[in-house]
Order: structure tokens, then sequence, then C-alpha cells
């Protein structure tokens, strides 16, 4: 069974689809309370608590070595390593090495730890390795596999305890830590997506459903909300304006510190949210809201207030490379508490430059809940 797919407008059927999957992987848990919850918008009105049930029922429905390898000690240096690219190998439990019901499980615990847009993106990401796979050749089959996507729980999820859960794969690293039965970092948050824009349909493995299929339409593009947003605020900058913004003529190839465990604070570059009128700095909030789309509604509302403690005349937006969109670009936005980038700068497996995107956000307080330098 196929069905067409939108990445930027999430179905009713996807919505319940959703739901179906933290129920079940919460099932697994013995006694969960969370089946007794009313059904009302689960996710968003007990985030923590549908986090830590369903991380509970993925690790119950797995074997004794599947945990040993999917539970790893919370003060264990592997919670901090992290990357996007494509490894023959990383921490966690791969969905390639999981039963039908196991997969089920892992995909309810990533739709607890994410928002509806964010995991749709997060399972079009998955899906678009098979595109890859499509366009690079049967070659590239062990390295472009839909399902070699790894999933984390770090020590015990339960109330009174610091723990930890990671989604991580090509394209791909969520990285969630909470105390007890609360959020306190969600960084670092990493999407990618190549081909940036599709030039052509595609149909791809459904990594939701066993023996569906997914269609993907001519002209997608999963990265589009955050992209968008700061082009128009460029395109809203007087000459002078772009001047101060733009730091420098050609891109960079990538984001900066990837795979790092911890970003430095360095000097912001571009210019400063107290250079931009009313119509702009709403322009800038919109970017800043496209990247806190995809985290749950606790998320992003911390995230806000993080910021607005700040100042959002505190921030800098800079610009570096083309300003077309066709041109090899890099954009960063940078306050006193945070760094997010995106860099559209490499190649695609079409040859089609600039059509390959990695954005980050980052906590200039300390990834992963660790003060910058413990690592």
């Amino acid at each position: 069974m196929a069905s067409s797919h939108r990445a930027d407008s999430p179905s009713r059927t996807n919505r319940s689809r959703r739901e179906f999957l933290i129920r079940s992987a919460a099932a697994c848990a013995a006694g969960s309370s969370l089946l007794h919850l009313s059904s009302q918008a689960l996710w968003a009105t007990h985030p923590v608590l549908a986090a830590r049930e369903t991380a509970q029922g993925f690790l119950t429905s797995l074997s004794s070595q599947q945990r040993s390898m999917a539970q790893i000690d919370f003060k264990d240096k592997k919670r901090s390593e992290w990357h996007f690219i494509p490894m023959e190998t990383r921490k966690g439990l791969p969905l390639r090495e999981m039963s039908d019901t196991q997969r089920t499980a892992a995909m309810g615990l990533m739709a607890a730890i994410l928002s509806e847009s964010g995991f749709r993106r997060a399972v079009d990401i998955m899906a678009y390795e098979a595109i890859l796979l499509e366009l690079e050749g049967p070659s590239q089959a062990k390295r472009r596999d839909y399902q070699k996507f790894y999933f984390a729980v770090y020590g015990n999820p339960e109330p009174n305890s610091d723990w930890g859960v990671s989604v991580e794969g090509h394209h791909l690293s969520i990285n969630m830590t909470y105390q007890g039965d609360k959020i306190v970092d969600s960084t670092p948050q990493f999407f990618g997506v190549n081909p940036a824009r599709l030039l052509k349909d595609f149909e791809t493995p459904d990594p939701l459903q066993s023996g569906s299929k997914t269609k993907y339409t001519s002209g997608t593009r999963l990265l589009l909300p955050e992209e968008q947003a700061a082009y128009e605020l460029l395109g809203s900058l007087s000459k002078e304006q772009q001047s101060k913004t733009i730091f420098d003529a050609e891109s960079p190839a990538d984001i900066q510190w990837a795979g790092e465990p911890q970003p430095k604070n360095d000097k912001p570059v571009g210019i400063q949210a107290t250079g931009l009128q009313a119509e702009q700095k709403a322009k800038l909030k919109a970017i800043l809201d496209a990247y806190f789309s995809t985290m749950p509604q606790a998320v992003a509302q911390e995230r806000w207030q993080i910021v607005d403690k700040a100042g959002m005349d505190q921030i800098h937006f800079g610009w570096a490379g083309g300003t077309d969109p066709k041109d090899q670009h890099f954009i960063r936005i940078q306050g006193p508490t945070f760094i997010a980038e995106l860099c559209n700068y490499q190649t695609d497996p079409q040859g089609t430059k600039a059509n390959h995107i990695h954005s980050v956000w980052r906590d200039l307080g300390g990834d992963f809940n660790l003060p910058i330098g413990s690592n």
C-alpha cells in the first residue's frame, strides 16, 4: 500500500499513527499508567511522562542482549558522542536488528520525544536513505539503509533519576536529557537532508509500517521552514543591513563543531537584532520558531523563556555565501544562550550544487546538560 506525502503538512492519519505508536510503546511497560490517561493531546499534556513510559516500554520489549546495546549508563561518555555522517556502527540498537514489535516501540519512543512535525521530519529523513540508495546505486546498500538508525536510553527512566534518550543515524541526531520528570536539555538537535529539494518523484519503504510505501513528490523540501524563514529575513534587509549581515562572500563547507561534544562560544557574526526594524525582528523570531517546532511544546516554551530572558536584541543574524537559493549558503543565528546554523553547501547525488542541508541547534550553556569543558 502506497500513500502520498507532503512533508510540510502532517495528515490526520499521521497524527493517529503517532498516537498509536506512543501508546503501543507505553503498553510494553508493565502496568503503564499512560494507558489510563485521556486520549487528548497525550504527548503535549504529559510530555515527560510519555517519554518515560515509552522509554520503559522500549527497553521492556528487548531481549537481554539487545538491552545491553540499547541501555547505556547515564555517566558513560558515549552519551555525548554524536554525529550525523554515515557510520559503520554507532551507540545504541539499530532498527534493522529489531522485530516489528520492537520497531513499533522504538518509533513510539521517538514520537514521544519530538513534536508531531519533528516526528514526521525524522521519519522522512529515515526514508530518504532509500532515495539516496536509488540515486547512488546498489553498491551503497550497506551505507544507505533506512533502518540504520540507532536508539539508546541512558540510565534508568524513573521519576527520581537522571536519564536520557538519543535517536541517531545519517542526517539525524536527537538528544534529550531528563532529571526525573523534567526535561533539562534537548541538544544537540540536528536534522539534515539530501537532496534538499527533490528533482523527481520517489517511492520508498515506509519506516513506520513494514510492507508499506510512501510517495515523495518532485519539489518536496523537508527543511523548508527554517531556510525559507531565513531567506525572508534576508530579503527584507536594506543594502546597509545586508552589508552588516553577510560576513563572508564564500560559504563554509559545513556547520561548525560537527560531532564535537560541545559548541564553542565564539564571537557572534552578522547584524545584531538592535539593527532590525520591528517587522524584521518578527521574521527573526520566525526562524527560531521553525527550529523550535520540531520539539515538544514544553521544550519550545522553555527555549523561548531562555531567549527572552537573555534578550532578543542580543541575537545576531549572520550570512555567508550567495543570496540566491541556488547558491551555496550558510546561516548562523547566535544569542547569549544558543547557536543555530544551517549550511546548504554540498552537491546532491545528481550533481546539483547547494542541494544538501545540515541544520543544527546547540546550547551555549552546554549540550547534554553538561557544562562546556566537562567532556
